[in-house]
């Protein structure tokens, strides 16, 4: 039997969303922790890419970028993620719903804003365009 609905994760399976991940994670860092600065430090996107793996949930983005900032050594995170987001959470006295809820806020309003620039962020994997486009050229009904 042909499925009649094709259900796919868009967000890190048919595209890679690390740009955006980075940007919105930094601009709810930013809401958060207030730097003097509002420009990344240069260093801290590839990092922020390389240990993108030990989040669970995004909320924990603006997390990480603050465990970066703070110094906390990526052997560290990649070995103790879990102690060092709870940790962080603890000191800080974080909420971490209210921290999704920051993060989410932010996302939807830069979608809302400029759709275009958030989409431009994402690049689809080589060979997903094709894969969908044949998938649906020959299971329509």
């Amino acid at each position: 039997m042909v499925p009649t609905i094709l259900a796919l994760d868009f967000d890190g399976v048919l595209c890679n969303g690390l740009l955006e991940y980075f940007q919105t994670a930094w601009r709810t860092y930013c809401q958060i922790w207030k730097p003097a600065s509002e420009t990344p430090p240069e260093n801290l996107a590839p990092k922020f890419y390389r240990l993108r793996p030990v989040i669970e949930i995004g909320w924990e983005m603006p997390i990480l970028i603050h465990a970066l900032i703070l110094g906390i050594s990526e052997d560290e995170i990649l070995q103790n993620w879990s102690t060092v987001a709870q940790s962080i959470v603890n000191s800080e006295t974080l909420d971490r719903t209210d921290t999704a809820k920051q993060l989410d806020t932010i996302r939807d309003k830069w979608i809302t804003t400029d759709l275009d620039g958030w989409l431009s962020l994402h690049q689809f994997y080589p060979g997903v365009i094709e894969r969908l486009e044949q998938i649906l050229s020959t299971n329509t009904t």
